[in-house]
């Protein structure tokens, strides 16, 4: 999409539903919120392209908080932010829980934006972000920061908003406009990885987000390998009000055939998930690794779940388009056994980063829209201006 036909599309003054919002999960979003970030990303890709700067901050920071190593998504909050002008400073520790509020309203001083990625305890991870930005609101009531930043989900344990956002958008870049997703059939499946223990955000998220659109949804997974509760009804109360579908199966082989999209992640299932939280509460850290030990040794029953050359073959003319949120394990490559097969990476790798680069548009979208009461004529602002990077 260019500039010119995303601005148009996006919204004005009286409709932003998104000034001074924060975006934790995509269900408390509205149909048009997640249209307005996804085409704000693609206008902003579009300045990209033609190498004009949309730098609309003159000063202020972004401030990232991650819990542990995310090397993809450390880089896209900081290009995100970086795009508008904003300087990063990543904090590179996650707060305590005795100091969130007193932290929380520090960082906020001259922030425009907060990064937070927090994904390892079911049923915590989502509320620890929830009271950082409850914590930052606060701070604005009383009257500790004048302007408050908006708080961005990074990854919790729920939702990452900024990944399927982007998946989002670059499938309706891919077929030519989000009207055109409606009745597409994507296949979600859970997919082998040595690792196994990895959040329910990404399948949790991706099917509760494209199930608004009409699209007709295939979750694949082995006996076992619950998502949270309400997440299925979730996506099934989705797909009957937009006309599409929700199905679930065993067999990646069944989702797969046909399909148009086809998304291999791993995840662990909400039983291991909500233990581990509960021995983490209890300090039993042995204990955690015994657990996580069990799940490994107890996954590679479906060592078979691995997107192949095949079975990429009984997709929709052969020619699904593959998506992955990265990094992923490629068998012989970075691992014995992974999600896909070293051919099916290899061939899909320019498609697959091209995803991944679509979360810094969607983050520096959410920062323009939760900071601008009327986004259309931000936009229009930085068109005018229309200064190169360069030269």
């Amino acid at each position: 999409m260019k500039f010119c036909d995303a601005l148009n599309k996006l919204p004005g003054k009286e409709e932003n539903g998104l000034f001074e919002k924060n975006f934790l999960r995509t269900w408390d979003m509205s149909d048009d919120d997640i249209k307005a970030v996804a085409r704000g990303a693609c206008a902003l890709k579009s300045l990209r392209d033609e190498n004009v700067s949309p730098k609309i901050f003159d000063s202020g920071i972004a401030v990232s908080m991650f819990s542990k190593k995310n090397t993809g998504m450390e880089l896209a909050f900081a290009s995100g932010s970086d795009l508008l002008g904003l300087t990063i400073i990543d904090m590179d520790r996650k707060l305590g829980n005795t100091n969130i509020n007193e932290t929380a309203g520090m960082a906020s001083y001259m922030a425009d934006a907060l990064g937070i990625c927090e994904s390892d305890f079911v049923e915590k991870s989502s509320r620890y972000i929830k009271r950082i930005a409850d914590s930052v609101e606060e701070a604005q009531k009383n009257g500790v920061i004048t302007q408050k930043p908006c708080v961005i989900n990074l990854g919790s344990d729920e939702d990452t908003p900024v990944q399927t956002i982007a998946d989002f958008q670059y499938m309706a870049e891919y077929f030519g406009g989000i009207e055109n997703l409606k009745g597409k059939k994507i296949a979600v499946t859970w997919a082998y990885s040595p690792d196994g223990t990895r959040s329910l955000a990404l399948p949790q998220g991706i099917i509760s987000l494209v199930t608004r659109f009409g699209m007709d949804v295939v979750l694949a997974a082995p006996e076992g390998m619950e998502l949270m509760p309400g997440v299925y009804e979730r996506a099934e109360k989705n797909a009957e009000l937009s006309g599409g579908k929700f199905t679930r199966t065993g067999s990646m082989e069944e989702a797969v055939a046909d399909a148009e999209i086809v998304i291999p992640v791993n995840w662990a299932p909400f039983s291991f998930l909500e233990k581990r939280t509960e021995l983490s509460a209890a300090n039993l850290g042995t204990y955690i690794d015994l657990l996580e030990h069990e799940l490994r040794e107890n996954n590679k029953e479906f060592i078979n779940w691995e997107v192949t050359e095949e079975m990429m073959e009984k997709t929709k003319d052969g020619k699904a388009l593959l998506l992955h949120d990265l990094p992923v394990d490629v068998t012989d490559i970075n691992c014995i056994r992974g999600e896909m097969t070293a051919q099916v990476y290899n061939a899909n790798l320019p498609s697959l980063l091209k995803e991944a680069g679509m979360r810094p548009y969607v983050i520096a979208a959410m920062i323009i829209l939760a900071k601008s009461e009327d986004p259309k004529a931000a936009f229009e602002t930085i068109a005018e201006r229309a200064t190169k990077r360069y030269f």
